[in-house]
Order: structure tokens, then C-alpha cells, then sequence
């Protein structure tokens, strides 16, 4: 204790070691109000320049605490299923997006479709029995017959 407290310096500096040790080390979540101010642009950069003031202002190993301590926070605030608070607040939802493609394709019956669903059905006919052709195979132009099997 004597060694961290000598490596450390003052008592506060030590206080606030430990705390930023605790941090890091420990899985708390973040409060939402906490997380959804850290995960915007300007949350990230006041949150980076804190760090930068602690680490130019105090202790190098406080600073380097103080550094590890703002990526974690930077991470654990964007932790709602792998997409931060703020993209998340933004994008829009299964459902939503279902319900804006029906009312996008819910067009009226056109005059056109009214008139193709009153036609007659198409009546097709099977083959002729006696039909007699046979397909014609034009000059090749130097070209490969089809059942060739040699080099190509």
C-alpha cells in the first residue's frame, strides 16, 4: 500500500485510482440517461478531453487508468443489443416498416384490372395427335456440332 500510495502520490489521487480501477474492472451498466448523453458526438468528445485533462494534469498511471476507464465507458454506454442508444433511438422498426409497405401498395383497383378480371378465361388445347416435324439445323459457319466430343 505504501508503494502505491508513494507510486500514486496524494490520498485524492489514490481515491480516484481505485474508483477508476473498480470501473474497469467491474460490469456496471450504465444508467440509460448516463449512456444516452456518453453515445453522442459531443458526449464522446467531452468525455475524451476529461480524459486528456486527467492524463495531462495528474499522475501518468492515473492517466492511463483514466484513458481505459473512458473506453470502457464509451463501450458500456452503447451496449443496447450492439447498436448505441442514439442509433437505436433513430432506427426504425420491423413493424413500421411493414405497415409503411401496406399503405405504400395499397392502391385502388384500376379501371384496366377491373376489365382483365371480367375477361374470359384463356382456353388452351393440348397438341394435335398427328403433327409431323422435325427441327432444322441451319450451316454451322465453322462452328462445333452439338454431339461433337473432341478437342475444344
Amino acid at each position: 500500500m505504501k508503494d502505491l500510495k508513494k507510486l500514486v502520490g496524494s490520498n485524492e489521487q489514490l481515491v480516484l485510482a481505485i474508483l477508476l480501477i473498480v470501473f474497469i474492472l467491474a460490469d456496471v451498466s450504465l444508467p440509460d440517461p448516463l449512456a444516452n448523453m456518453v453515445d453522442s458526438v459531443t458526449g464522446n468528445i467531452v468525455v475524451g478531453l476529461l480524459s486528456l485533462a486527467l492524463f495531462v494534469n495528474g499522475n501518468p498511471l492515473i492517466g492511463m487508468l483514466g484513458l481505459v476507464a473512458t473506453y470502457m465507458l464509451v463501450v458500456r454506454s452503447g451496449r443496447i443489443d450492439g447498436i448505441g442508444h442514439a442509433a437505436n433511438k433513430h432506427m426504425v422498426s420491423e413493424n413500421s416498416k411493414v405497415m409503411d409497405f401496406s399503405r405504400y401498395n395499397d392502391f385502388p383497383v384500376s379501371l384496366e384490372e377491373e376489365m382483365v378480371d371480367k375477361m374470359a378465361p384463356l382456353v388452351k388445347h393440348p397438341p394435335a395427335m398427328n403433327i409431323d416435324y422435325k427441327p432444322v439445323l441451319d450451316k454451322l459457319h465453322d462452328a462445333a456440332p452439338v454431339d461433337y466430343t473432341g478437342v475444344i
